[in-house]
Parts: structure tokens; C-alpha cells; sequence
């Protein structure tokens, strides 16, 4: 194992698929129907600072031209000269000039290799707006429309246009603690313009054995037009798969090809990861926790109903899935040895997914003015498999429901309950229920800034328990609470956070300040009390450019009060790459509920 702790031959392998980019060079005949599509899109895209935000239904626009036949696709680009925030705006021309240089603009057949509408095929209102948010929704794009355009001469044809702004794809990476440790990362999003991400991240740290710690990434989208992606990592960096306690490495090789739309067929993937611990904090013997352990994850699924007609998105999905988690080294020390990551696991799950799903577009969700969208529907999946865990094999079960409703002022509402369970000698064990709600509030109009608000609810219960841990308060639940002595088997969290949108621009950066507090109930069983509250207040401000890789940049300064078990504390965070997509997915992986 240890013959593969240098990076080397990591960076040879992931410099070689750019090979696999030959593209089918898309017609290049520009006429004056694709000239007034461009016009058409932009008008599309383009916001301004008073504009009224409202939902509106992906596919509305395009009905009239359901069944007509696509005669020619054309394929427009938008330079980083054009703001789609503001029309009257246009990005000085040194800047400009010096982005297009330094950005490799995606190429036409990339954007061709994203496409699952066709020429010659009868144009389905769904699928073609399917297809414009899975390219809208790439990390190396900004935004797309996919316009129609008919025919004066031809009124049983259509022409089709699709319209894409690129995101300044090259992004610097900046964290770890700073100056003792340092994190670094480069990165190009659209290395050369062919849908690919490189990644090179470093760490120094003088206080570790290696002082100097690296990984490297890379990933293909969209392998040959198959939808599927390809990525290979190797880490030094702990941000693998990382089950235990101790400071991880790994290399590792994913796929996935996820369902893109309810008239696709196939969805699956796979993850092969060999992790190990390392000694870099230079523990003694008596306490580091020594192990290795391979990961292999399979699953694929098909989508029945695909021939249905253009409207009705009601479908079923039935998937399978294979796990294999097997440890090469276990810790020497006796105490973990019934402990559940530190031992072997393996299984299958099924599951069969009812569900019917469509998208609102709107804006001031969690982006800055660019298009989001937001899934509504329902989703009902049921799940059975076999699982053998620290040698013991249980049969499971779960059931999931997921609701989301957006309605055309620009609420949204979001329900989601899971329970599943073991089952032993005819009983019950390990029980997991959780639910979670939220609620956004519509995009108000507070001068010339938006006020958009987030109240959400969740809780969380293990019953029966029997090899499972207690349950502890993670940074999902309080992002700034850290006490690992603190375990329970129920919790509750409310959370309220409103946001604003403000106007203010630097360097083509948006600003959002907002304040939140977050109230916490655990049944806690460490504790000198068993009813214990934590509370968490908030306050800081989100900046983006969406023009730029760099994602969401957070400050927050928040305060803990004192607890039984938790001294006061106040704190300051950063987060550079802030998760903002609100997409979801149609069907995911068969997989366990998690507390």
C-alpha cells in the first residue's frame, strides 16, 4: 500500500485523458433565425436590479411547439464581454480580453456532448427543459437557454438554439489555518475548454510528519456525449471516503451517470477507494489508531414510463446496489473492535422509487441573480436489502418520502421523512427515523435589494438500539459547535435565517448579509441533565461572483451559549466553497437512513 503514497504517477495519469475529447465539430452555418434566438435568450437570461422575481414553470414557454420536428441545433456562446445581470453593463474590454485569454472557452462539441435533444426528432417541451438545466446546472457553466425558434416556411419544423454563458473557469483555493498551516489549491473547471476539472491542492504544516501534504483530482464530464463522468483522485488531505478517527490517505476512481431526465433510461455508477491511516500527527503507539481498508460501491437503476407522452412525468425507478467494505488492518487497540466503522461491511439494497418531479426557475434562492431551479413534486421509495455488519447479518428495510412544493409568488415548502430499520430473530433494531421541513419565503423587494427568508425543522431518533452509536450534534445541525463527549438518541433543530440581496457590487462581487439562530433539543446521555438545549446566533455576510469558479465565500460570526456540558464560545468562520445548488436529483443511489 505504501508504494502508492507518491503523487507522481496520480498527475502522469490524470494529464492523459485529454485525448478523449475528440469532438464531432457541430455545423457551424450561422442564419438569421439563430441571430434573432441569441436575441431571444439573452432576454431570457438578463435581470436587472428592480426586476420582479417569481416562479416560473420550465416548459410552459415552449408547448405551443410540442411535437414539431427539430430541423438544425445551433450553438451560441456568450463572451465575458455581456453582463446577464444587466444589459446597459458591459465588462471593460482589457478585462474581458485578459479572461478569454487566460479561460479556455468550452467548445462547441462539449456543449454538443451534453445534449440528449436531437435533430430530426419531434421536440418534447420536457426533455428540452431538462436538458438546458443539466447543462445550466455543470460547475463550468453560468447559465444556458435552450430557445426555440419556428419556421415562417416550414410551420411543422423548428430550429433550436442553444445559448451558454461560461464561468471564468481557472479558481485558487485558499485555507487551513492560517500562517501555521496553509492550504493551497489550484484548479481550471474547463481545462482547455473540454469539460474537464485538474486539481492540485497542497499543504504545509510544520507540526506534521510529512510537513508537506498533497492531492491531486481529475474529472472528465460527459465521457464520449455518455452522460457519464469520470473522476480519479488521490489525497494525502483526509477527503476520501474517511470512516475513522485518524488523518486519511487514498486513491480512488469514480463514475456516475446520473438520471438527467424522467425520459432517460439508465442511471448508475461506481467508487473503487483504497484509505489508510497516517501517523501525521505523531501519536504514540498506545493511542494512534492503525488501519486500511479498500471501498468498492456499485449500483444502476432503470426508469420505467420513459415513452410517455410529453407532460406526464409520473415514473418508476427500480435500482440495485452492491457494497463491499472490507479492512486489510483493524486498530490493536481492543476497545474498537466491536465498533462498527472499524469492521468489515458488506450488503446489498433494492429499492423502487415512485415519483413524479418538475422545476420552477426563479432567483435569490441561494445564488445571486443567476437562474436556479428548484425541484417540486413528490418522491415515494421503498428499500430492502441484506447487510453484514461486525459479522453480524441483518436483513433492512426503510421507507422515504420527499414532497416539495413552489408556487408562483415564490414560496417553497420542502418535506422529507425516512425511517428504516434491522431485523433480528423476528424483532426490530437499530431504528432510524428523521424527518426535516423547510420553508423559503418569496423574494420581497426591499428597495432595490431582495429579502428572502428560511425557516426549517428537523429531528432525528434511534430506537432499539443494539450496533449502531448513539447519535451526536454534527456541523449540519450547529456549524460551529465542537464537543465530541456529547451523545444522544433523539435530537430536534429549529433554524430561522433570513437573507438579503443586495445591489452592491466590487469587482463584479454581490454581497449578502443575513443573521440566523439556530434552538437544538438532545436527549442526551452523557449528560447531567437528560433534556439538553443548545442555541447557536449568528451573523455574516455571503459574496459571489458568478462569473468566477470560485463558488459562495462566507463570513460568519456566531456565538454558543454555555451549556451543562459546553462553556460559551464565540466564532469566526470562513467558507470559501460554499455549496448554493438547489437542483437535487430525480432518483438517488439505494441507500441507508441516516441520523
Amino acid at each position: 500500500m505504501r508504494n502508492f503514497t507518491r503523487p507522481y504517477f496520480f498527475i502522469a495519469l490524470c494529464l492523459c485523458p485529454i485525448w478523449l475529447c475528440a469532438q464531432a465539430q457541430p455545423d457551424t452555418v450561422k442564419s438569421s433565425l439563430a441571430k434573432k434566438a441569441l436575441k431571444m435568450g439573452m432576454g431570457y437570461i438578463t435581470t436587472g436590479k428592480k426586476d420582479t422575481v417569481r416562479n416560473e414553470t420550465s416548459v410552459d414557454i415552449n408547448k405551443v411547439y410540442a411535437g414539431k420536428i427539430i430541423r438544425h441545433i445551433y450553438l451560441e456562446h456568450i463572451d465575458f464581454e455581456r453582463s446577464i445581470y444587466d444589459s446597459t453593463k458591459r465588462t471593460k474590454k482589457i478585462i474581458a480580453d485578459l479572461a478569454n485569454a487566460l479561460h479556455g472557452t468550452t467548445k462547441p462539441g462539449i456543449v454538443q456532448q451534453h445534449l440528449f435533444i436531437k435533430k430530426d426528432q419531434p421536440l418534447n417541451p420536457d426533455m428540452l427543459s431538462d436538458n438546458e438545466r443539466y447543462i445550466r446546472d455543470l460547475d463550468f457553466i453560468l447559465d444556458c437557454r435552450i430557445v426555440v425558434v419556428p419556421l415562417p416556411d416550414q410551420p411543422d419544423s423548428v430550429d433550436v438554439s442553444v445559448i451558454t454563458k461560461d464561468v471564468f473557469s481557472l479558481g485558487v483555493r485558499i485555507g487551513g489555518t492560517i500562517p501555521t498551516a496553509p492550504l493551497i489549491g489550484i484548479y481550471d473547471a474547463n481545462l482547455a475548454g473540454l469539460g474537464q476539472r485538474l486539481e492540485l491542492t497542497g499543504v504545509f504544516d510544520g507540526e506534521k510528519n510529512p510537513t508537506f501534504t498533497s492531492a491531486a483530482y481529475y474529472r472528465k464530464s460527459s465521457v464520449f456525449g455518455s452522460l457519464a463522468n469520470i473522476e480519479l483522485g488521490y489525497t494525502q488531505l483526509n477527503t476520501a471516503i474517511s470512516y475513522g478517527e485518524e488523518w486519511e490517505y487514498a486513491y480512488y476512481v469514480r463514475a456516475t451517470r446520473p438520471l438527467v431526465s424522467p425520459y432517460s433510461r439508465i442511471a448508475g455508477g461506481f467508487e473503487f477507494s483504497n484509505n489508510w491511516s497516517h501517523n501525521i500527527d505523531q501519536e504514540p503507539d498506545s493511542t494512534f489508531l492503525k488501519y486500511g481498508y479498500k471501498v468498492s460501491d456499485v449500483w444502476m437503476g432503470y426508469n420505467f414510463g420513459v415513452k410517455r407522452k410529453a407532460g406526464d412525468r409520473n415514473r418508476i425507478f427500480l435500482a440495485g446496489r452492491f457494497f463491499d467494505g472490507s479492512y486489510l488492518d483493524r486498530p490493536d487497540q481492543v476497545e474498537y473492535d466491536d465498533e462498527v466503522k472499524y469492521n468489515s461491511a458488506s450488503g446489498y439494497l433494492t429499492e423502487l422509487t415512485f415519483y413524479r418531479q418538475d422545476f420552477y426557475r426563479t432567483r435569490y434562492v441561494f445564488g445571486f441573480g443567476r437562474t436556479e431551479d428548484v425541484p417540486y413534486g413528490l418522491s415515494l421509495a421503498f428499500t430492502m436489502g441484506y447487510l453484514d455488519q461486525v459479522g453480524v447479518e441483518r436483513p433492512y428495510t426503510a421507507v422515504k418520502f420527499r414532497y416539495a412544493v413552489a408556487n408562483r409568488k415564490g414560496n417553497f415548502y420542502n418535506f422529507n421523512l425516512q425511517a428504516g430499520t434491522y431485523i433480528r430473530s423476528g424483532k426490530l433494531e437499530d431504528g432510524v427515523l428523521n424527518g426535516t421541513v423547510s420553508y423559503f419565503t418569496r423574494a420581497l423587494n426591499a428597495g432595490n435589494s431582495k429579502v428572502r427568508g428560511l425557516i426549517s425543522a428537523s429531528y432525528a431518533a434511534l430506537l432499539a438500539q443494539d450496533l449502531l452509536p448513539s447519535m451526536q450534534i454534527t456541523r449540519t445541525d450547529l456549524p460551529t459547535f465542537s464537543a465530541d463527549s456529547v451523545w444522544g438518541n433523539h435530537k430536534a433543530f429549529i433554524r430561522i435565517e433570513p437573507t438579503v440581496y443586495t445591489p452592491w457590487q466590487l469587482l463584479g462581487f454581490r454581497f449578502a448579509p443575513f443573521v440566523g439562530v439556530i434552538a437544538g433539543w438532545l436527549d442526551c446521555l452523557t449528560c447531567p441533565t437528560r433534556d439538553t438545549n443548545f442555541y447557536e446566533f449568528s451573523a455574516g455576510a455571503r459574496t459571489r461572483n458568478e462569473s468566477l469558479i470560485f463558488g459562495t465565500m462566507e463570513v460568519r460570526l456566531s456565538y454558543i451559549p454555555p451549556t451543562d456540558v459546553t462553556s460559551g464560545k464565540f466564532s469566526f468562520g470562513f467558507k470559501q466553497r460554499l455549496t448554493v445548488k438547489n437542483t437535487g436529483s430525480y432518483v438517488r443511489p439505494p441507500s441507508l437512513v441516516q441520523y
